[in-house]
């Protein structure tokens, strides 16, 4: 959800969808205040499986977590172009309990450096194509 977050701040005309291989049934606390820091409030999403979009082409299909890359191919979701970030998963981290916003927010900048990298590099470069 912190993807789609940031991509609809950056373009409010990008229709944006986020889901799992396997989604929590609330968002993470932890997601929510660490993207709440950046002024971003994701507390009303809801996390979605992949199979509510199962059949769609999408223009891209962007994969954030280490091994979904490879899991993705078993699912009937098509794309123009795929894209994979491999970034951890944060609630996966091994490290005392107090250390566990910083491994959030590490990831958090680093999925928005990516997707500002993305965003302005191939989406806007892409627009000016047209």
């Amino acid at each position: 959800m912190m993807a789609e977050a940031f991509l609809q701040k950056m373009d409010r005309s990008l229709e944006v969808f986020s889901a799992g291989l396997h989604p929590d049934e609330h968002t993470d606390p932890m997601a929510i205040q660490v993207m709440k820091e950046v002024g971003i409030d994701i507390s009303l999403k809801t996390p979605k499986s992949y199979t509510d979009f199962e059949g769609i082409t999408f223009d891209y299909l962007i994969t954030l977590c280490d091994g979904t890359k490879d899991k993705i191919t078993s699912v009937n979701i098509q794309a123009n172009h795929k894209i994979h970030l491999g970034f951890a998963d944060p609630k996966k981290a091994n490290c005392p309990k107090d250390q566990i916003p910083d491994v959030y927010r590490d990831i958090r900048d680093e999925i928005r450096n990516e997707l500002d990298y993305f965003y302005s590099r191939i989406l806007e470069s892409e627009s000016l194509r047209k």
